[in-house]
């Protein structure tokens, strides 16, 4: 084996190492505190963005300010906010869509607004910071972007098997399906802003907290959410990036 072959393989297991870490400081709290939906958003986020600095500092960053840019902490392009706010203002047109027609039940989930503020904690900033910040970003930097974000879909979708043993397995599968689908304008959108977190955060808490506090009464409406989702977040690919990114 080359030189070059190990410090290809000790570059990855460091990185897998710590992405094992940071996933089961994001999971770990959340499960033990029972926060589906966001009502211990600000502690999993807190927990989850402090080991995160930690772990980029100890294994790849020389100071703590590189380790906040490189997680993509940093002040974002308004270019990926403004992607992101407007294809999440599109994903809400499902509510009006489905409800006008059906004439379903619709009703807020109690305390809706601060748990919208605690989904966009642990769903938004949370969960990109691990995926998007950590995972993504550290591939993003040896490839192209559509090669970092395929091969950042396998320890992704590794992560989310758990919802195999917690959801009826046809469930399960579609949720998976969707996440990598989502994964690919996730990241699309940490290109838009910067290589920063904060735009996909706002499109994530948005696609997972949106169903979860404002709820129709109809079965299939889940379904035509999910499906809502990937149509709409899809569309990003059409806004290009800026002249000055790093591509």
């Amino acid at each position: 084996m080359t030189m070059r072959e190990i410090e290809g393989v000790a570059g990855w297991t460091r990185l897998l190492g710590g992405f094992v870490i940071l996933l089961g400081l994001l999971q770990g709290p959340a499960a033990a505190l029972g926060s589906l939906r966001g009502e211990w958003g600000l502690a999993v986020a807190a927990v989850t963005v402090g080991g995160a600095l930690l772990v980029q500092r100890a294994l790849f960053a020389s100071h703590s300010t590189k380790a906040i840019t490189s997680l993509g902490l940093a002040a974002p392009r308004p270019r990926g906010v403004w992607a992101a706010l407007a294809v999440c203002c599109l994903v809400l047109c499902a509510y009006p869509l489905f409800l006008l027609p059906t004439g379903a039940a619709f009703s807020t989930y109690p305390n809706a607004l601060w748990l919208a503020l605690g989904i966009f904690l642990q769903g938004g900033v949370a969960e990109e910071i691990v995926f998007r910040g950590y995972l993504y970003g550290h591939i993003r930097r040896r490839h192209s972007f559509w090669r970092a974000a395929l091969i950042s879909t396998v320890p992704f979708a590794t992560a989310h098997l758990y919802m195999f043993t917690t959801m009826a397995w046809p469930i399960a599968l579609a949720a998976l399906v969707i996440s990598v689908l989502l994964s690919f304008p996730f990241a699309w959108l940490y290109e838009l802003g910067g290589r920063t977190i904060w735009a996909p955060a706002i499109a994530h808490a948005v696609v997972q907290g949106a169903v979860k506090l404002l709820v129709i009464d109809a079965p299939s409406f889940p379904l035509i959410w999910m499906a809502a989702s990937v149509a709409a977040l899809w569309l990003v690919f059409l806004i290009r990036p800026s002249a000055d990114s790093r591509f």
